[in-house]
């Protein structure tokens, strides 16, 4: 039971080190700091003359997606496999979101890189350069669009993760909810976007905002102090009660 416990501390540990090395870092470069130097909203020749004049970064956004969705991935199985014996279906549940996601990931960054080659003039030649820089304008939206819808699956993930931590005891409830409300945020923010276009309608962006920071306390908690015994829990709270 000790070497148990033992082990899957250091993976909730290295797992938590996972998401904030590697999936915060590359998800922010990619899906925040290069499309804030790319993209210009309603101008798709400034998009265009943008893309061209910082074609490595670009290139790395991809990249850092990519990476990101794959570590995401790894951190989300190190977690399977702690909680696969708390109850097996919602691990399932769990584990089975994030790897549905990450094929659609692969295919929205396949938009970008057909809007890169259709201003290289690898594709698409004969297009006029104002039908070129359209239709890379049409491809970088449709995966700005993607990658909110994508969030469902994100939500999908974190309600049944929070659900495997409040039950298990391995950490403190509280991180169990937070998790929860950070699943409930995704979707919620998936919806807003889909239905309305917006995401702060009736003050729901810094509820998401807060939500998400739930996510990475918890994820904090996990790095800093790891997983804990619940029966030993169990019988402090027995042995407080008889006292």
């Amino acid at each position: 039971m000790e070497a148990v416990l033992t082990s899957n501390r250091r993976t909730s540990r290295l797992a938590a080190l996972l998401f904030f090395t590697v999936c915060v870092t590359a998800s922010t470069w990619g899906l925040s700091y290069v499309p804030s130097k790319i993209f210009v909203p309603k101008d798709a020749a400034a998009t265009a003359r943008n893309l061209l004049s910082n074609e490595f970064l670009f290139r790395t956004g991809i990249l850092s997606h990519f990476v990101s969705t794959i570590a995401f991935a790894i951190m989300i199985l190190m977690f399977y496999r702690i909680f696969r014996p708390v109850d097996k279906l919602l691990s399932r549940i769990m584990i089975t979101s994030v790897l549905v996601q990450v094929p659609v990931v692969f295919v929205l960054e396949l938009f970008k890189i057909t809007a890169l080659m259709i201003l290289n003039g690898g594709v698409l030649s004969t297009l006029e350069i104002t039908q070129k820089h359209e239709a890379s304008y049409l491809l970088l939206r449709m995966h700005g669009y993607g990658i909110v819808t994508s969030q469902f699956f994100w939500g999908l993930c974190f309600i049944p993760f929070g659900m495997l931590v409040y039950r298990s005891g391995f950490i403190p409830r509280i991180f169990g909810v937070l998790l929860m409300i950070t699943g409930i945020g995704y979707v919620a923010d998936m919806c807003t976007f889909v239905l309305l276009e917006r995401h702060d309608y009736l003050l729901l962006k810094p509820f998401i905002i807060y939500s998400f920071m739930g996510g990475g306390l918890t994820m904090l908690w996990f790095l800093i102090k790891g997983v804990r015994n619940p029966s030993a829990i169990v019988s402090d709270k027995k042995t407080s009660i008889i006292v």
